[in-house]
């Protein structure tokens, strides 16, 4: 999950959150009951509210631990597919560098050979 998600994610939540504590206290505070009633009911819901408010930050911590480990996942794997792209390129680099070696010295075998055919021939003469 990207941080742009996440964020708007937790927006989501906390701002849920702050509407439904509103709603409860609008509601506590326009219910026809007595203080003491009144009170523990608010006591009540807000250590319910609290609980919830609990449970959601755990659920989305998981959920941002699972997307973490999952990127994390993904990263080895790029990072391993890249390594193996890599000695590809450089087992080919080498490849190449020997084929243009033994040319080279093939190319210089044979000019070694036809300057000293050349040398016999002036000794000839």
């Amino acid at each position: 999950m990207n941080d742009e998600r996440t964020e708007l994610v937790a927006g989501l939540v906390v701002g849920a959150l702050v509407g439904i504590g509103v709603g409860i206290g609008l509601g506590f505070l326009f219910a026809p009951r007595a203080g003491r009633e009144t009170r523990e009911l608010v006591r009540r819901k807000a250590g319910e509210l609290g609980e919830r408010v609990r449970e959601r930050a755990h659920e989305a911590t998981d959920r941002v631990r699972a997307a973490a480990s999952e990127a994390a996942e993904k990263a080895k794997e790029a990072a391993s597919e890249l390594a193996h792209r890599g000695r590809e390129v450089l087992h080919h680099g080498v490849e190449r560098v020997r084929q243009a070696y033994e040319r080279g010295a093939e190319a210089a075998q044979e000019k070694r050979e036809e300057l000293l055919d050349r040398l016999e021939e002036l000794g000839e003469s």
